[in-house]
């Protein structure tokens, strides 16, 4: 022990004596160490900590499948068929978010919209959510005449009621004819689906068992799978209860199947690649760094080898010389920990601020015990990965060749020549890993931007209203005359180019997916339905959006009425369903019926095709029913402006105060940060990715310049030597630099073909560009080869340059 505190108090008062090595050392393990802490801490937050449901690895997600289009929802009487049919899980229960507004309950509150859950009353149960305060949602609570009843988010009993428990048995008004009852507070940090902050039972009435609501997929479902039930099992399970109901329900269920996923790959499934990518890569700025932090001490163990062959020849074992050496590795190790932890808490605040809000749990990344661990373990790591090569060498110090040197040798042994072009290589094949990855994400990146997205997102604001069903009763004539009167008030306005409403907001998530006919062509017996995606459109909502109409013509004011039942269709519904064919003047039907008679008419217009799952989703047949037909009460007003959108918001909100002053704005954005929302996971990687690519270029350059300055140090006699008899700068440049590029050559070879390989794991992330991209990979080529060129021209030429007397003299 006594000779551990001494090896280190030497390895300490070196370090001291070194302090433009130290800095340098310490600087570039704290840059790779805090990334891969930082990165970690997400991966660790999001990825690896328990959803906060009792043992979630049983819950899983139930999907309709389709032959024609993506998986989607359920219908209500397809869960009651399930719940009563399979046999796999312990219950299963529907869920679907909506808006509602909580209404002021006093002088000093004001309406707020909340994101609110409509699910199943066993829905606490099922995915094992622990409500603290209060009881949860039970059976019995949908039942017709059963008292109103609501379980709040911690969050919103915080917020809204100061954490107070007296909010049990609290009446609060949600726009309903009667109050809802506060019963329980969820635990915190659950509020599933879709950050919802209160829950509400989910009434399935005898009008949502009907055929004509077999249908209508609007309901997610999820379970718990029953003990001893694989998740195999569970899918074959439910493969059979579609089976059945495809014979029993042709019309609605014909070649419908249904899947089950892991609930965690439902919340989770889209970002783990992502992160995981992320983690891959600071893990290959760190081998770089440390790759770096050899090439130091190696020539650091160089210029110490006479002394530690000295201490050989006098009696000091290998091991103890070693030991120092690790030591010394070691210390710089923590140093750049203790640095590195300082650099990740900075960088996790902007982490939380950039990331994209798809990312679970992103708000709640923090360094905790973990994470710790982590940083000390990958301290531990560092020390290996850069300091035992060096340590072993210098251990290996040899008397006679150091006295050899000294006496005019170039120093160093081929062993290290060796090492130091191993590392050349590894450095420069990761730093082509790293540049054509940020390279291929960047061309993704532009793809999207410059996509068509068959509308104009420019001076659109937008803003979610939902009209309380106590004062407008859903399918009654009272909300289409609110949203008339508003539209007329605000067309008005100065700056107000348009004016509409729609259902959903293109990319917002919102999918609404019906089965759809023409009674002229009837489906072929044992075919899958035509399914469509529905929007409800007001007159002007599609000229607001700056969506075309490439055939026919828009919706107007004329088109309501039984005589004037018109419809709209989407570019890729008149391709599918009617191929070759112009689908104007034909007749569309569906089985939905809002009250006002089921959706359908006559087609008067065909829209392009709007990207309404982002812009690099292939395109899905929509209809556009007029507003008329639905009279929702929910829907998005949509205004274009001639100026700022976001300076409309007061006169908005003191527009829709005067016709209702408790009403209150929900999502109130500008269309352009709608669709900005769906790049910005890319945008978020291509940043990170794209910053660790360049420190990888800058590492690698620095330490082939590091390498190249030492070789040339090295060998300043000889190059003397060949310059007194007659080599010219020329000669004596192209040989310090031939060699040296040549390894470089190779490592960008290496490089391109790991990236060839790895560059499949991104294929998830790219629009428009595949993972194998001659240009990215020969933009990557270049630059790479360029900056590996000037890093070791810049010693090559400074040592052409020295004049061989004071080359000689040197010696």
């Amino acid at each position: 022990m006594d000779t551990l505190a001494q090896d280190l108090r030497l390895a300490l008062r070196r370090l001291r004596r070194s302090p433009t090595f130290t800095l340098v050392a310490v600087a570039t393990l704290a840059l790779g160490i805090g990334a891969n802490v930082a990165i970690f801490s997400v991966v660790h937050t999001v990825l690896l900590r328990p959803l906060p449901m009792h043992d979630d690895a049983r819950l899983v997600r139930l999907f309709t499948l389709r032959k024609q289009g993506p998986p989607g929802p359920t219908s209500p009487p397809d869960l009651v068929d399930l719940r009563e049919q399979t046999r796999a899980f312990t219950g299963l229960v529907g869920v679907a978010g909506t808006a509602m507004t909580l209404g002021a309950d006093g002088p000093e509150t004001s309406p707020e919209k909340l994101q609110a859950g409509l699910v199943s009353p066993e829905f606490f149960q099922v995915l094992g959510v622990k409500v603290p305060l209060g009881r949860a949602l039970q059976a019995g609570d949908d039942a017709p005449g059963a008292p109103k009843v609501a379980v709040l988010s911690h969050g919103l009993w915080q917020r809204r009621f100061g954490g107070s428990p007296a909010v049990l048995g609290r009446a609060l008004g949600f726009g309903g004819p009667e109050p809802w009852t506060v019963v329980g507070v969820a635990a915190p940090g659950f509020d599933f689906p879709s950050s919802a902050e209160v829950w509400f039972p989910l009434t399935l009435d005898e009008s949502m068992k009907t055929a004509q609501a077999r249908g209508a997929h609007w309901l997610e479902v999820y379970g718990r799978l029953a003990p001893g039930v694989s998740l195999e099992h569970a899918r074959a399970d439910a493969s059979e209860v579609a089976r059945r109901l495809a014979a029993q329900h042709p019309a609605t269920n014909a070649d419908k199947g249904v899947g089950v996923e892991p609930l965690r790959d439902v919340l989770l499934g889209n970002v783990r690649p992502s992160l995981l990518l992320l983690l891959g890569a600071v893990g290959l700025v760190l081998l770089i760094a440390c790759a770096n932090l050899t090439h130091l001490l190696l020539a650091r163990a160089a210029s110490r080898e006479g002394e530690l062959s000295v201490r050989l020849a006098l009696g000091a074992s290998r091991g103890r010389l070693a030991r120092e050496l690790l030591l010394e590795s070691a210390v710089l190790s923590v140093l750049g920990g203790a640095a590195g932890l300082l650099a990740a808490m900075w960088a996790l605040d902007v982490l939380a601020l950039l990331g994209p809000r798809d990312i679970p749990r992103i708000e709640q990344v923090a360094l905790d015990g973990t994470v710790l661990a982590f940083t000390a373990g990958l301290s531990v790591l560092t020390t290996f990965l850069f300091g035992l090569v060096p340590a072993l060498q210098g251990s290996r110090a040899d008397l006679g060749r150091s006295l050899r040197a000294m006496s005019g040798g170039s120093g160093g042994g081929a062993h290290r020549h060796r090492t130091r072009s191993t590392l050349i290589v590894g450095e420069t094949a990761l730093a082509v890993l790293l540049l054509v990855s940020a390279g291929l994400l960047l061309r993704s990146f532009l793809h999207l931007q410059r996509a068509d997205l068959g509308f104009r997102p420019e001076g659109v604001l937008t803003v979610k209203l939902d009209l309380p069903p106590l004062h407008y009763r859903f399918g009654s004539a009272a909300p289409a005359a609110f949203f008339d009167r508003l539209l007329e008030r605000l067309r008005a306005l100065p700056g107000v180019q348009s004016a509409g409403m729609v259902s959903g907001l293109p990319m917002d998530g919102v999918k609404w997916t019906l089965p759809m006919r023409d009674p002229r062509r009837p489906v072929p017996q044992g075919s899958e339905p035509w399914q469509t995606r529905v929007r409800i459109i007001t007159p002007g909502a599609l000229e607001t959006l700056g969506a075309k109409v490439s055939r026919g013509r828009d919706l107007t004011s004329t088109d309501v009425g039984e005589g004037g039942r018109v419809v709209l269709i989407s570019a890729e519904a008149a391709r599918r369903y009617w191929p070759g064919e112009d689908p104007i003047g034909h007749v569309v039907e569906t089985d939905m019926n809002w009250g006002n008679g089921t959706f359908g008419g006559r087609v008067v217009g065909v829209v392009e095709d709007v990207a309404i799952d982002g812009p690099a989703a292939p395109a899905q047949p929509e209809l556009y029913v007029p507003y008329d037909q639905a009279r929702s009460t929910e829907m998005t007003l949509l205004l274009r402006t001639s100026g700022d959108p976001l300076g409309l918001v007061a006169s908005v909100r003191a527009e829709v105060r005067a016709l209702d002053a408790s009403l209150a704005l929900g999502h109130i954005r500008t269309l352009s940060s709608v669709v900005d929302g769906t790049v910005a996971p890319l945008r978020f990687y291509l940043l990170l990715v794209g910053v660790f690519a360049g420190v990888a270029l800058v590492l690698a350059a620095v330490g082939l310049y590091g390498v190249v300055a030492y070789a040339v140090l090295q060998r300043t006699r000889e190059l003397g030597i060949r310059m007194a008899l007659g080599a010219r700068e020329q000669q004596v440049m192209r040989m310090v630099l031939g060699r040296y590029l040549r390894l470089t050559a190779v490592g960008l070879v290496l490089g391109v073909a790991l990236a060839v390989g790895a560059s499949r794991a991104l294929t998830h992330l790219l629009s428009g560009v595949q993972p194998v991209d001659p240009l990215t990979y020969a933009a990557v080529v270049m630059v790479l080869g360029a900056v590996a060129f000037l890093a070791a021209l810049l010693p090559a030429r400074r040592a052409s340059r020295v004049p061989p007397s004071v080359a000689l003299r040197g010696e």
